[in-house]
């Protein structure tokens, strides 16, 4: 509420309605003198933040100490005197996120790779003529297709540049890493040769695909998968793989959000002889787990942070923190549900492989879209 004069008029300035008392009965609007000073306008914004950092504060009292209150309170109609659950999840894993990629900012910009320096020189040059011959094998193909020349003259440069390589690791072994380094598959996603079979970019692999007869052709799946690998080494090189897991490490946001209705859903049916619990009472006591499960995410990596500093094993950290989660999320369970201890480990296991399923399916789905969509 704020200090400004109350208006004499009795009506209401936002829906016409007569006013009794200060605020409209109808719509809620304070019933106020629309001339507003500056002081009155920065009084209200400091209000406004400090109403909802003392609501923060007091509901993450509740949330971390008392798994599954805030839940019940919710239940019961007392909603007031607490952060509404959306807010909270929107608040709480914006920090989270943020704190999250910010923690892993470094480890995420280095790429992964596929151990090529462990390789002999030997083994080098015979993975490079594996190549050259894959490359040689489809010269006639491109030759009978009816692609451009440029597909065919791609190919012969390869193998060029295959030769060159080669010769150079024969002369001066000490040049292995730098041939490994642009030839392996260290930073893209890669197929066998024999699966391309000397097409390096997307033209050509659909040459040779549309020469071979319908028998000898990839399915559908691994050919759109094949063709999208190369379409991606064409636009990013050796960037492939960091552009593609970069973008499906920004969509964990998106993919969590995605979960939230679906493991409420799960609960809905590990309840469902509960009559007096709705879906949508599932869907606020999942907000308050996944905001407190990222919480205490966030004490681990602090805690962690600490522990690496005095040089001390990190994993200490996390494993503290994963009995921690797991013991919150089964209280969190118990003082919700009201069940016996007995039928809710039961469903805390159950629950436990269908999220497990979910996770599966939601990593695989998002993982896919960041592949293809770029």
């Amino acid at each position: 509420m704020s200090h400004q004069k109350e208006r004499l008029e009795k009506n209401c300035l936002n829906c016409n309605a007569e006013v009794q008392g200060r605020f409209c009965q109808v719509c809620g609007q304070e019933n106020i003198e629309t001339k507003e000073s500056f002081w009155s306008l920065a009084t209200h914004f400091v209000y406004d933040v400090t109403h909802f950092d003392g609501k923060f504060f007091s509901t993450l009292k509740y949330l971390l100490f008392r798994p599954g209150f805030l839940s019940q309170e919710y239940l019961r109609g007392r909603r007031t005197a607490y952060l509404h659950p959306i807010r909270m999840y929107v608040f709480t894993s914006a920090i989270f996120f943020l704190i999250l990629f910010s923690f892993y900012q470094e480890a995420s910009e280095s790429v992964v790779k596929i151990s090529g320096n462990e390789k002999t020189t030997a083994g080098l040059i015979k993975e490079l003529e594996g190549k050259k011959i894959a490359a040689l094998k489809s010269l006639p193909l491109l030759v009978d297709s009816s692609s451009n020349d440029s597909s065919y003259q791609e190919v012969k440069k390869r193998i060029v540049e295959l030769d060159r390589d080669i010769l150079t690791l024969k002369k001066d072994s000490t040049q292995r890493d730098k041939v490994a380094s642009m030839y392996d598959s260290n930073n893209s996603f890669e197929f066998g040769e024999d699966d391309y079979k000397g097409a390096y970019n997307a033209k050509a692999y659909d040459s040779i695909q549309n020469s071979l007869p319908p028998s000898k052709r990839k399915n559908f799946f691994i050919a759109k998968l094949q063709r999208q690998n190369l379409i991606l080494k064409e636009k990013y090189g050796d960037e492939t793989a960091k552009v593609v897991l970069d973008k499906f490490r920004h969509m964990f946001p998106q993919m969590l959000f995605v979960s939230l209705p679906m493991f409420a859903l799960f609960l809905t049916l590990l309840y469902v002889r509960r009559k007096e619990l709705f879906y949508v009472n599932h869907v606020v006591f999942t907000i308050h787990l996944y905001c407190a499960t990222f919480i205490l995410i966030l004490g681990s990596l602090w805690l962690g942070s600490i522990f690496h500093w005095v040089h001390f094993k990190t994993d200490v950290s996390t494993g503290i923190f994963s009995i921690l989660i797991m013991f919150y999320w089964y209280k969190a369970f118990r003082n919700f549900y009201t069940q016996s201890r007995k039928k809710t480990v039961l469903k805390y296991v159950l629950l436990f492989f269908l999220t497990l399923f979910l996770i599966v399916l939601l990593f695989l789905s998002f993982f896919m879209f960041s592949y293809f969509v770029n």
